[in-house]
């Protein structure tokens, strides 16, 4: 494609297949931040083709689209320093993630980093136990042992999956399960960010998931939900 066209006339030179990939990537893009080569193998070249007229597109809307070869990874990024600037209002692109979902995010990337190699933009599978494990070298003990945190880390998974971070196959507790972790994780916190984030919440991992028997909620657990509402969520961006 020829980057002197405008985006109209780039528009308009597409094919009715390439302007349904474009609506498809954007409607992607917007709704959870990512692209991913290794998911959407032909959506990532597209957009990795176009990026100077995506680049046109987002910008009204207050976004940079970033790409990242090595890894695979196209994400949308707020233009805080264009919008400071402008005086504008800043369209944030940012989640906020509970203490369960936190934490399970970071072990799921350090699991991620201890396994990917020399290829950067793969994705890595492993089975639920992993996690477990990783957890427990944390400090939390928490895994898939009981109901009660089967259900929690279920619901932790079903979240940070909205943002391909990661994908679940199949149901937790049955033995074909796997999770598929995508170098997404990479790109929500820093490592300096995941080594803070641990080292200060770890007392409120700790008291969240010593959790009650199933079915039922302490008193622990309700001040631990607060927690993660007002002063234990962190940010994704």
């Amino acid at each position: 494609m020829d980057d002197n066209l405008t985006f109209e006339q780039w528009y308009q030179d597409l094919t009715a297949k390439e302007q349904e990939m474009m609506r498809r990537g954007c409607r992607i893009l917007l709704s959870r931040t990512f692209l991913i080569k290794a998911k959407e193998r032909e959506l990532f070249g597209f957009f990795a083709r176009n990026t100077s007229h995506m680049e046109t597109y987002f910008a009204p809307m207050g976004y940079t689209m970033f790409l990242e070869r090595d890894y695979g990874i196209i994400m949308l990024r707020d233009r805080q320093e264009e919008k400071v600037e402008a005086q504008e209002t800043a369209a944030v692109n940012k989640k906020i993630f509970s203490i369960r979902e936190s934490v399970i995010y970071c072990a799921l990337a350090w699991i991620f980093m201890d396994r990917m190699g020399s290829s950067l933009d793969r994705a890595i599978p492993i089975r639920p136990d992993v996690l477990t494990r990783t957890l427990e070298q944390f400090g939390i003990g928490a895994g898939f042992r009981t109901e009660f945190n089967k259900t929690q880390i279920a619901d932790a998974l079903k979240s940070l999956q909205r943002f391909s971070l990661v994908e679940v196959k199949g149901t937790l507790g049955d033995e074909e399960c796997v999770l598929v972790l995508y170098p997404t994780l990479l790109f929500g916190l820093d490592l300096k960010s995941m080594e803070k984030l641990i080292s200060q919440k770890k007392d409120s991992y700790l008291a969240y998931f010593a959790g009650a028997p199933a079915g039922s909620e302490s008193d622990q657990e309700t001040e631990a939900d607060e927690a993660s509402d007002e002063e234990g969520s962190e940010d994704f961006e």
